[in-house]
């Protein structure tokens, strides 16, 4: 078994998937919103003399969506909207007309619904999009559904119509796999968008589309159809997958769709591949160090270089990195003093050292080194937020990370309640040297509590491996 298997997908309080996965109440609120949508737009569209269906299509469809994680990100929702007629219609609606009925009656709707923000003008070429209040969008893909032969045709603003056929696609990736690994199949996939999610930030069009992932990632877990029948664990399959996606794409980049071999899924430029390739190398190379590691906190950490602040550290508030051949600490922690300040006027109304026990909302922290003699030269230090708790969740806010050579002072602002971490990792030459963990308990009060009992965390000893 994997030894952050039950970081991923465990019995503990924070997993990777819990983090990534939306909530039941968020789920609902999605679902409420474009049935009803979907409703409106089937009544006001048939006054044009069709029938007309839709089909909720996209990772929502195919359970494998996943948490904006940065804020001001939204979900993405698609619903398929088809306009049925068969071959002996004498004349058919052009593709722009069926786009601009349905733009038209998005703009109506949006007048009365009151989670609807906005509607997207112009319209996009494959869809039309509607902005929700609460972090997410649907978007409206228009089709002709042709009741005689059952093919499909997407309808593009500019006038074309596209070969496209979403729900074979989604019944394909149902019956990949058995019931019994579906679930799993979409964990993995989830992983994999949540890594995307945190590591194009600077290269967003090397970003690989919703649909690419999904389908690489499930090829490539059929073949593990051997490991699969012992069983295997979630950061196991991981990586096993990894390497499969890596070893395919450095060899051919070419993503043939399962159920239209003339379609190729990956659609990124030269540019932006030259972008993804690195990443992708990257992830691999992350994958099997994680797959080395020799205990849960080593793989942990290793794991946090592709998923960020998303991957959660276990419950510690130290990690010491004791050297495998000695036994000795391979460096003295480091001291966190953490000075609490109101936010505007800026004044000093509280110190601590190592925890925050309790803050308000709309504070100022400051976080230092008061130790920085323990930092090595030429030493990373990574200061990472991860955020827990409903209000984050609301705010699609997970968290956020500052790295840079011996940065000893990170600066942050408490707005959610909940116990969240700022966790403090130092690292050489890419290895990691030690970890202090600094709990921030942020409350709904007006004043900073002083002393509170100190919540029951203990030091963790993981570990150090040094390369050869």
């Amino acid at each position: 078994m994997g030894e952050a298997s039950k970081l991923f997908n465990g019995n503990t309080d924070q997993t990777l998937i819990g983090r990534v996965t939306p909530t039941t109440e968020q789920r609902e609120f999605l679902r409420q919103q474009w049935n009803d949508l979907a409703d409106h737009l089937k009544q006001a569209l048939a006054k044009h003399g069709y029938t007309i269906s839709t089909w909720l299509q996209g990772s929502y469809k195919y359970a494998t969506l996943i948490k904006p994680v940065h804020l001001g990100e939204e979900y993405d929702v698609d619903v398929g909207l088809y306009f049925e007629w068969d071959d002996d219609q004498d004349v058919e609606p052009t593709p722009k007309q069926l786009r601009d009925w349905v733009q038209v009656e998005l703009l109506e709707y949006e007048k009365v619904c009151e989670e609807l923000k906005k509607v997207e003008v112009p319209p996009k070429e494959r869809c039309s999009r509607a902005s929700y209040i609460r972090q997410f969008h649907i978007d409206t893909p228009v089709y002709h559904l042709n009741t005689d032969s059952d093919v499909r045709r997407l309808a593009c603003i500019s006038g074309k119509w596209e070969h496209s056929d979403p729900k074979n696609l989604y019944k394909w990736f149902k019956e990949a796999v058995s019931s019994d690994d579906r679930d799993q199949l979409r964990r993995l996939v989830r992983y994999l968008k949540a890594w995307a999610a945190v590591s194009f930030d600077e290269a967003p069009d090397s970003r690989p589309s919703s649909i690419l992932l999904t389908v690489v990632a499930t090829e490539a877990y059929q073949e593990l159809w051997a490991q699969r029948f012992i069983g295997l664990a979630d950061d196991d399959a991981l990586v096993a997958v990894i390497k499969k996606i890596h070893d395919r794409f450095f060899d051919e980049r070419k993503v043939e769709n399962p159920i239209d071999k003339n379609e190729d899924l990956n659609r990124m430029s030269s540019e932006a591949w030259d972008g993804f390739l690195p990443r992708l190398a990257a992830l691999q190379d992350i994958a099997e160090r994680a797959g080395g590691a020799e205990d849960e906190a080593s793989a942990a950490l290793i794991w946090s270089e592709a998923f960020s602040f998303l991957m959660p550290l276990p419950e510690t508030d130290q990690v010491e990195m004791v050297d495998e051949n000695s036994g000795r600490a391979v460096m003295q922690l480091p001291e966190v003093e953490v000075k609490v300040f109101t936010w505007n006027p800026r004044r000093l109304v509280a110190t601590h050292r190592n925890e925050v026990p309790g803050v308000a909302k709309d504070s100022a922290l400051s976080f230092t080194i008061v130790n920085p003699h323990v930092v090595p030269e030429f030493a990373m230090v990574e200061w990472t937020v991860r955020n827990e708790g409903s209000e984050a969740d609301q705010q699609s806010d997970l968290g956020h990370r500052q790295v840079g050579m011996r940065l000893l002072i990170a600066e942050e602002h408490t707005a959610y309640v909940g116990r969240h971490f700022m966790d403090c990792v130092v690292r050489l030459n890419g290895q990691v040297y030690a970890v202090r963990r600094v709990p921030v308990t942020v409350r709904d009060v007006r004043h900073v509590e002083r002393n509170p009992p100190r919540p029951p965390y203990t030091k963790l000893q993981s570990l150090f491996r040094r390369r050869r």
